[in-house]
């Protein structure tokens, strides 16, 4: 096991959604004590492609920098190194699933994972440790029931507002997952 916590978000192009999750989950963490690294990709990834403009307005307005982003694709190894993958869609979801059927009990759309883990009260571990992250991954996996997951929506081809609206989103779904794994600060 890696002594540090492995997030990966996944969305279709890499240039909008988990981009710009990668870059806010990265701002969140940048002082968090739990050794946590994060990554971005995508199922139908534009490899190599920047991010999507308004995506990067969007962060502009944030006071966060998404210029360095590049595109790339999800793979069987991304899938297997990260300790949780976001993805955006469920459909997404099902992608990292094929890829590696064990990553099932590991891999969430990004708000259902925000809702499971919040009520994961792992209070029997110390705050900000990688096994207390693995242990609110553990937790959210038992919880999750059948019903059709919670998604973020996609602003690719849309007006401004619709990435700045994103990008809120994620704020607001991150911040809950982030929190549940750091613990109580």
């Amino acid at each position: 096991m890696s002594a540090e916590f492995r997030i990966l978000l996944v969305c279709t192009a890499n240039i909008c959604r988990s981009a710009m999750a990668e870059v806010i989950a990265g701002a969140m963490l940048n002082s968090a004590a739990l050794p946590v690294t994060t990554g971005s990709a995508g199922v139908r990834a534009l490899v190599g492609h920047p991010m999507a403009p308004y995506a990067v307005a969007a962060l502009d307005r944030l006071g966060l920098d998404g210029r360095a982003h590049r595109a790339r694709m999800l793979d069987l190894d991304l899938v297997r190194s990260a300790d949780l993958l976001l993805t955006m869609e469920a459909g997404h979801r099902a992608v990292a699933v094929r890829l590696d059927p064990v990553a099932a009990r590991k891999t969430f759309t990004l708000p259902e994972f925000a809702q499971l883990a919040s009520g994961a009260g792992q209070r029997r571990y110390r705050s900000d440790t990688v096994e207390r992250a693995r242990a609110i991954v553990q937790s959210a996996a038992e919880r999750r029931d059948q019903r059709r997951a919670l998604e973020v929506y996609d602003p690719y081809g849309g007006p401004p507002e619709g990435y700045e609206t994103c990008a809120k989103s994620l704020g607001e779904s991150l911040s809950h997952a982030l929190g549940a794994l750091l613990g109580p600060r």
